[in-house]
């Protein structure tokens, strides 16, 4: 249930882009531009993100046919809104994501999906409750919109990075184990985004190098590996993402800042 979030996974940056300057004036280093290339075309579509911040609140990101569009309640991103955009321009709420925070922690997330026109309730409702334990644990459990259990699951934080995911649904159980370098991350000053726990895909406060998983259909464990160049101030420019066999790129992402 990470649809949103995700994006920042799938990003192909072509150039840098001039957005809000406020970001240099607070001296934080943020993307403006985040990128995806894929080898070829059976692997996936090749996009341009270009994310508008107000100071280092991330405000919108748009690509060619979506955007992206962020609430703050203070330091804290409470919703966020997906459009489809037409060949004209014309935006379409596809999407929304609403978070509730309780001690300063996330406490719950709701997803909503379809709406038949901008204004009218969605179509489907699923929400997540998180329960934050000591030592960095988190347990979580995923209700639909009628509050039947779907799911479950825990994360384990380790440094601001997420070193551990489990999840339950049904009789499937999925480990994931994760490995980071010691930079900072590309999305590191990004406000509010080290509340929201593994809603965007790959984000911590140090970038993936190594991923582990394994699966109750799929036992044998696989690893997936990235490698990254990174600029003068330490934060990935270049990071390439390689299959399990670790021999062939699945993407490439890049980052201007």
């Amino acid at each position: 249930m990470k649809q949103l979030l995700m994006f920042f996974t799938a990003f192909i940056l072509i150039t840098s882009c001039s957005s809000d300057d406020n970001s240099a004036q607070n001296n934080l280093i943020l993307p403006k531009a985040v990128s995806f290339i894929f080898p070829n075309e059976q692997l996936g579509t090749n996009s341009v993100g270009i994310i508008v911040y107000d100071g280092n609140k991330i405000v919108s990101l748009t690509r060619e046919y979506s955007k992206f569009v962020y609430t703050y309640e203070g330091d804290r991103i409470t919703k966020q809104t997906e459009f489809d955009v037409d060949t004209k321009g014309k935006e379409y709420k596809s999407r929304e994501v609403v978070y509730i925070y309780e001690n300063g922690k996330l406490k719950s997330r709701t997803f909503k999906e379809g709406f038949p026109d901008n204004n009218s309730e969605a179509l489907s409702i699923n929400t997540t409750i998180y329960t934050h334990l000591s030592n960095g644990l988190i347990t979580y459990v995923n209700y639909s919109d009628s509050n039947i259990k779907q799911g479950e699951g825990s994360l384990e934080l380790k440094d601001g990075n997420v070193i551990k995911e489990s999840t339950t649904f049904g009789a499937s159980q999925t480990l994931i184990m994760y490995e980071y370098d010691t930079k900072p991350n590309a999305l590191k000053n990004v406000l509010g985004f080290d509340l929201l726990l593994n809603e965007v895909a790959g984000f911590g406060k140090n970038n993936i190098v190594k991923m582990t998983r394994t699966s109750t259909e799929f036992p044998n464990p696989a690893v997936y590996t990235k490698s990254y160049t990174y600029n003068e101030n330490g934060y990935p420019i270049r990071a390439f993402s390689y299959d399990s066999s670790g021999n062939s790129i699945e993407y490439e992402t890049r980052y201007a800042y």
